[in-house]
């Protein structure tokens, strides 16, 4: 695999987790120089909570190229593996299933 996806919670400690991750992707690097980060994929967005629009803000300064449109907090998302589904078959119509959906096709439209 050269390209990686890396999720990223809207929380402060999973940025700062993310900046840690890049500067060792960046070291591996030197060894496997086609690796890149392909895709920021930002979780559990909630635009009820401030920190999720900041560090989403945060994520579109330091990783514009990157960044995908974001996956929307969603309880179905949480629920779906007990059930041994995917959110495909648990929620289709849910927010989580779209978000998803859009980043699956953003993906087939990069290659």
């Amino acid at each position: 695999a050269d390209e990686v996806l890396a999720p990223v919670a809207l929380e402060v400690m999973a940025l700062q987790g993310l900046l840690d991750f890049r500067r060792h992707l960046d070291s591996i690097q030197r060894y496997h120089p086609e690796l890149s980060l392909r895709y920021v994929l930002p979780t559990f967005m909630d635009r009820r909570v401030r920190k999720s629009d900041e560090i989403y803000g945060q994520l579109a300064t330091y990783f514009a190229a990157q960044l995908c449109p974001p996956v929307r907090y969603n309880v179905r998302l949480s629920e779906a593996p007990g059930y041994g589904q995917t959110i495909f078959e648990y929620a289709p119509r849910s927010h989580g299933a779209a978000d998803y959906q859009a980043l699956a096709e953003r993906i087939m439209t990069d290659e």
